[in-house]
């Protein structure tokens, strides 16, 4: 497998996108809709090293991506209930792995933790994806959610992009490495895609 090729194609791809895409696709993470950041992030912070990137704008777009997803979660939940929205997702399930089931565990868990598991949550792939949904149930203070979702998406995402940026100003170690760090990458992708499926299947 050529992984300098594969690797210079994600790096590419992104840097086509630009800041908008990045914001797009940053804000359907943020829904449950089964994207992930990592892919995103570190690829973009690895521009940043190579100065095709601002790390003050990549940091803000995407944390300002997340809040705007996490806030039309928000806002389904709460113009239509748990019920309306459990309607919504089943009929566009094609699109998202959130069931009647997951939906009962995101509400307890909010329920049990209270408002600081929406900060929380940004740490946990899978998790963040879904969070949003039982906020706008409960119908959980508007300012409060955003400053949470902020704060925890924005150290999150900081991360990410951090952890490409010093891994673009050491490309000659990453590079001569990249074999055994693509294959990380690539074996958490496939984790992540095999959890996903069985998560349809089981919705199913």
């Amino acid at each position: 497998m050529d992984f300098f090729g594969i690797a210079n194609g994600v790096i590419s791809t992104i840097e086509g996108w630009g800041y908008i895409g990045i914001f797009i696709i940053i804000a359907i993470e943020s829904l449950a809709i089964p994207l992930l950041a990592e892919i995103v992030l570190i690829p973009a912070g690895f521009l940043v090293a190579e100065g095709k990137f601002s790390l003050i704008y990549l940091i803000l777009i995407s944390t300002i991506g997340s809040l705007v997803g996490s806030l039309i979660s928000y806002f389904i939940a709460f113009k239509f209930g748990r019920k309306g929205t459990e309607k919504l997702l089943k009929r566009y399930k094609t699109f998202t792995f959130l069931n009647k089931r997951h939906l009962n565990k995101s509400e307890s868990f909010f329920k049990n933790n209270g408002p600081l598991t929406i900060f929380l949550s940004r740490f946990i792939p899978g998790f963040r994806h879904i969070i949003s949904f039982p906020a706008g149930f409960s119908k959980m203070n508007l300012l409060k959610f955003s400053i949470y979702t902020l704060i925890g998406s924005g150290i999150y995402n900081s991360f990410l992009i951090l952890i490409g940026y010093f891994a673009g100003t050491k490309k000659e170690f990453i590079w001569s490495h990249f074999s055994l760090v693509f294959s990380g990458l690539l074996i958490l992708f496939v984790i992540s895609l095999i959890v996903y499926i069985k998560l349809k299947k089981k919705s199913r």
